[in-house]
C-alpha cells in the first residue's frame, strides 16, 4: 500500500498466478516474510486473495470512496492469461461494490524491462500521480517516462537544462517548449531539487 492520506490510497494486491486459484498455496510461499517462520494456515490462492480483498473492502475513507485497488498476477510466464482472467472474474464481481478495482495485470517477473512491465509501471505511476494530485487531469505519459528515465538512468546528481531537454526529447518525446512544465512537475514530485 502506498498511503498519502486517508482519502488517497492505492493498494497493490499481488499474487502468484502460476498457482491455480483453487490450489492450496505451497507452504514455502506461506512462510515467506514471516519473522517467526510460522506458516499461515493452508488456504487456496482464491481464499488468500479473497482475504486480502475483504480486508481492503472493510476500510473506509473519510469521503466514503471505495479503496483503489490494482491486482497483479506474478510469475505469469506460461500462464494462460485468458483463463486466469476468467477465473478471477467471480472475485472481481464479488468486490465490485466495495472496491474500486482499476486494473488486473499479469506480469513475468523474470523480464523487468518487458513491454508489459513498462506499461504496468507507467499505468501505476499515472494512477498514483492522479491520486496524489487529487485532480481529474491525467499526467502526460511523456512526463512519467521522463521521470522514470531520471530515476533509473541518470547517475550524475547534476544535469544542465540543455542536457535534460535532449534527454526528455529522446526518451519521452517531450517538445522543448514543454521542458519548463516538465521541470516544474519533477520539482513538485521531488525528482528535481533545483533548477534555473
Amino acid at each position: 500500500s502506498i498511503t498519502f492520506d486517508p482519502d488517497k490510497n492505492v493498494f497493490l494486491v499481488v499474487y502468484n498466478s502460476r498457482i491455480p486459484l483453487d490450489d492450496v498455496i505451497p507452504s514455502e510461499f506461506r512462510q515467506a516474510g514471516h519473522r517467526e517462520q510460522q506458516a499461515l494456515p493452508a488456504m487456496t490462492n482464491r481464499q488468500h486473495l479473497s482475504l486480502w480483498l475483504s480486508s481492503l473492502a472493510a476500510m473506509k475513507t473519510e469521503s466514503g470512496e471505495r479503496p483503489i485497488v490494482v491486482i497483479v498476477g506474478t510469475f505469469a510466464l506460461g500462464v494462460d492469461i485468458i483463463a486466469a482472467r476468467e477465473n478471477l472474474q467471480p472475485l472481481l464481481t464479488q468486490f465490485k461494490n466495495t472496491l474500486d478495482i482499476r486494473a488486473v495485470y499479469f506480469l513475468d517477473n523474470s523480464k523487468p524491462t518487458s513491454k508489459e512491465m513498462l506499461n504496468f509501471r507507467n499505468y501505476l505511476a499515472g494512477l498514483i500521480c492522479k491520486c496524489v494530485d487529487n485532480t481529474t487531469q491525467e499526467t502526460p505519459l511523456s512526463f512519467l517516462k521522463s521521470e522514470w528515465a531520471i530515476r533509473n538512468c541518470i547517475r550524475s546528481p547534476f544535469l544542465s537544462v540543455s542536457e535534460f531537454s535532449r534527454l526528455a526529447e529522446h526518451v519521452a518525446g517531450v517538445h522543448p517548449s514543454h521542458v519548463g512544465s516538465l521541470l516544474r512537475y519533477l520539482h513538485h514530485h521531488n525528482v528535481v531539487r533545483y533548477f534555473h
